[in-house]
């Protein structure tokens, strides 16, 4: 296929990546393309502003969790698209150590073939920008850096002598410093937007690029990628809906891979959302729940008792429950936040979760499946991704399935919380980590379904 591409990288984190992406992905998508956004590497809050943006589902691409798949997840969201736009993850060559590549985003972009624009942060530099450039272009010479873009230039003096630095590589434009914030951050990454939906900050950044950034020559540049085919084993399967699994989707769970649920789709089930906030459990053969901000929605979520109730009555009858990261928060006994206050929360697993002013894990994880449950047998390896300011203060439960082979887990070095059919982790998983996971999850709700 011939996808029209670019990938947006940073020289490191905090250089203005974000920002510079959506308004390259506003400014193409004011110009009529239909604009398929994608982000490198496990983070959920980038997606949401590419969604929000663009009118398309933006999807994860890692290379440490699921090379395998990266081509096909790629050209599956691509078709019939104008062109894709691939945000970085953290600097250009920052992968899963000093060494290995894996997980970086030039990883990525050789897998792609993708030409990359990449953005220099110029607060208190000039000339040594060229040498910064030159060193990111000659480091890999498997990559193509095609063009870079300056952040916080001081003035239009400024900007000519960062271009007069460059050697091989041309200037796509220069972003002007700003003093006011335009994306606002917390604890786990920018604050989604439909908590903080502002248009006129999205006109500001959309104003901010199109001013100072050659879109036109960008729009060039991505016509030039090469061709791309996949010929391996396909991640979907080519199901019949058999049966329905309740997603638990709101302002306090949103974390999920885009990706998962057309992976369980193809597999057979019918994604039906419901709110923890407000909502109440509909008639289902199985639960998703993802992660996100309970300790901001605390008092919410302990407000609704009728559904915390159903939550605990169908796991004590056996219906098959996963929950990742802030959903295990959920699902204990209690939450107490950064004042000290406790919440009731569903008691399935009897123990507390403490907030934390200290992030507690950040990172990727590799489990081995110590016993089998509905996602996974004995013995499998998982890999997938931690990021929480939370641990378990208070826990009288024994029954993990996980067993850490890297990161922390949630105790002793052991993670995945069971009881019955329901299973919790801090792990996030993208299915395309290990298929056979959204296949075993179909397949005990297909069990329970038959109850």
């Amino acid at each position: 296929m011939k996808i029209p591409r670019f990938v947006i990288a940073g020289e490191r984190s905090g250089v203005g990546k974000s920002l510079i992406t959506t308004g390259i992905l506003l400014s193409l998508k004011e110009r009529g393309l239909s604009v398929q956004p994608f982000k490198a590497g496990p983070d959920f809050l980038d997606t949401m502003h590419h969604n929000i943006v663009t009118g398309n589902k933006s999807r994860n691409l890692d290379t440490w969790m699921f090379e395998e798949s990266i081509l096909e997840i790629f050209l599956k969201a691509s078709e019939k698209k104008d062109i894709s736009v691939i945000e970085g993850v953290m600097g250009f060559y920052d992968g899963i150590d000093g060494v290995n590549e894996k997980g970086s985003t030039a990883h990525l972009s050789k897998l792609l073939k993708s030409p990359v624009i990449l953005v220099l942060d110029s607060r208190g530099s000039a000339r040594s920008l060229g040498a910064i450039a030159m060193g990111f272009q000659k480091y890999d010479p498997d990559v193509n850096i095609a063009g870079v873009i300056f952040n916080n230039i001081g003035s239009d003096k400024h900007l000519n002598y960062l271009k007069q630095s460059l050697r091989g590589v041309e200037c796509l434009g220069g972003i002007p410093r700003v003093k006011e914030k335009i994306l606002y951050s917390r604890h786990l990454g920018l604050v989604p937007p439909d908590e903080l939906y502002n248009p006129e900050k999205y006109e500001i950044i959309k104003g901010l690029v199109q001013d100072n950034v050659n879109i036109d020559r960008l729009i060039e540049i991505s016509k030039n990628a090469e061709e791309l085919e996949y010929t391996g084993r396909s991640l979907f399967g080519k199901e019949d809906k058999k049966i329905k699994i309740g997603v638990a989707f709101d302002n306090a769970f949103n974390f999920y891979y885009w990706d998962n649920f057309e992976i369980l789709k193809s597999y057979g089930a019918d994604i039906e959302f419901f709110s923890p906030l407000t909502g109440k459990l509909p008639d289902v053969d199985g639960i998703y729940m993802g992660g996100g901000y309970p300790e901001i929605f605390a008092k919410e979520l302990e407000a609704n008792k009728s559904l915390m109730s159903a939550i605990r009555g169908k796991s004590e009858d056996e219906i098959p429950i996963y929950a990742e990261c802030g959903s295990l928060m959920y699902l204990c006994k209690r939450l107490v936040n950064l004042d000290g206050k406790s919440f009731k929360m569903v008691g399935i697993f009897d123990a507390d979760i403490e907030m934390t002013e200290r992030r507690q894990a950040l990172g990727y994880a590799e489990v081995k499946v110590t016993k089998d449950n509905i996602l996974s047998k004995k013995n499998d390896i998982i890999r997938g991704h931690e990021f929480h300011y939370s641990r378990v203060s208070s826990l009288n439960e024994d029954s993990f399935a996980y067993e850490m082979k890297r990161g922390v887990g949630i105790q002793d070095g052991k993670d995945g919380l069971v009881s019955k059919k329901t299973i919790a982790s801090y792990l996030h998983l993208h299915f395309a980590t290990s298929p056979e996971i959204p296949q075993k999850f179909i397949g005990s709700c297909l069990k329970y379904s038959k109850k």
